[in-house]
């Protein structure tokens, strides 16, 4: 199996190449409508693909642990930064 950057790399050329070249051949045939499509649907296609495999399992979440206030601003006293002492 191939490494992880080896298959993203792939995947990414496979999804420009591959409906440009179809895009191309379609169109120098005569057949702009259809290269057209197969352009848009390539290409989504690979945007959908690269999404799916490896962003959507990227857990993107902020720092946790900060108490909001009941208006929902964060409460200055509850975490002061690394070092700083709470005032009394």
């Amino acid at each position: 199996m191939l490494p992880k950057k080896a298959q993203f790399g792939l995947t990414v050329v496979a999804a420009i190449l591959i409906p440009g070249l179809a895009d191309y051949a379609l169109a120098s045939a005569g057949y702009t409508t259809l290269a057209g499509l197969v352009w848009t649907g390539g290409y989504g296609f690979g945007v959908i693909a690269i999404w799916y495999l490896w962003i959507r399992p990227l857990d993107l979440t902020g720092p946790t642990g900060i108490q909001l206030t009941e208006d929902g601003d964060p409460d200055q006293d509850s975490n002061p930064p690394e070092g700083d002492t709470p005032s009394s």
